[in-house]
């Protein structure tokens, strides 16, 4: 084992525990994880909750990362369900904010020290974000220079779901993320939640660097299919008749109409575009059926909010 270890925790400081979800990230994570560990914050916690993988992941980071724990999933409760047992854990062992990692992205050495005094400003702040640098746009992730003169802040209704900060209440609050949506979608719905609960959402111009679809690059037809799935599951746990019909309706034009164009960087609709025209209208046909086969659920959850 390398000497990869966790700083002495400073127990003045918010303890942080950074929650990495992992399916067969073995090659991602041997770029995010020292990236992780150059984190100039002295309070921070990491767990890493597998999902079963059936590459070296665990072995890598046992080897590589001794201080980090790791949870074990079935493999059948997918990303929502990865990030939810990490959840339960860091809530179980007292921390004050939770940091979502995905394992395919690179953070600056001062993402904790820069973001963390945010939360101070005002009681309502109930998660903080950064700024997204996709991989095809890495150099602006290398000459970027923020510090605390240089800090900016602005009230969104989401953020990129590749990393962001929580206020531990937040959880005991609004609860943790729907795993109906198993992957794709569930950051959404749960920033809806938290704007319901009179939290805001706020994103700062630190920068992360983010590979995309880390855990998922080799079935991206299920994750073509989740995209739709789960964007008319939100609508229609969340939103009303007409706002349906409108998600319906969007979710046609972005995977059948040949004319719409979008830059190539929107990853949600590079996920949604991936295929042709005859498959999107199978896709969207059989997200239809799924989500009427699955609405008693759904309704339920929405008359529980």
């Amino acid at each position: 084992m390398t000497n990869n270890k966790l700083p002495a925790s400073d127990v003045s400081l918010p303890s942080v525990y950074v929650i990495i979800p992992n399916k067969n990230g073995s090659e991602h994570l041997s770029y995010s994880m020292p990236s992780l560990f150059r984190t100039n914050y002295d309070n921070y916690h990491v767990v890493l909750v597998d999902d079963g993988s059936n590459d070296d992941s665990l072995a890598y980071v046992a080897r590589e990362y001794g201080n980090v724990v790791i949870l074990k999933n079935s493999g059948k409760r997918g990303f929502a369900g990865a990030v939810n047992t990490g959840i339960r854990h860091a809530l179980a062992s007292g921390a004050a904010c939770i940091a979502l990692f995905n394992n395919d992205i690179q953070v600056l050495r001062e993402w904790l020290e820069l973001v963390l005094p945010v939360f101070a400003q005002r009681q309502d702040i109930g998660i903080v974000g950064y700024t997204e640098i996709t991989r095809d746009r890495e150099d602006l992730f290398y000459r970027n220079s923020v510090d605390r003169d240089t800090l900016v802040c602005r009230d969104v209704q989401r953020l990129a779901g590749c990393l962001y900060l929580c206020s531990a209440a937040v959880f005991l609050k609004i609860g943790l993320f729907d795993e109906d949506y198993f992957m794709y979608g569930e950051d959404n719905d749960f920033f809806f939640r938290l704007a319901a609960g009179g939290y805001r959402i706020v994103e700062t111009n630190v920068p992360v660097w983010h590979y995309g679809e880390g855990s998922s690059q080799k079935i991206k037809l299920a994750t073509t299919w989740f995209a739709y799935r789960n964007s008319l599951r939100f609508s229609l746990k969340n939103e009303t008749l007409t706002k349906v019909l409108r998600m319906l309706s969007s979710l046609v034009n972005q995977g059948c109409n040949p004319f719409l164009r979008r830059p190539t960087d929107d990853p949600v609709f590079r996920r949604m575009r991936r295929y042709n025209p005859l498959i999107n209208v199978f896709l969207i046909l059989g997200s239809c059926i799924w989500n009427l086969w699955h609405i008693g659920s759904t309704l339920k959850a929405r008359s529980l909010r």
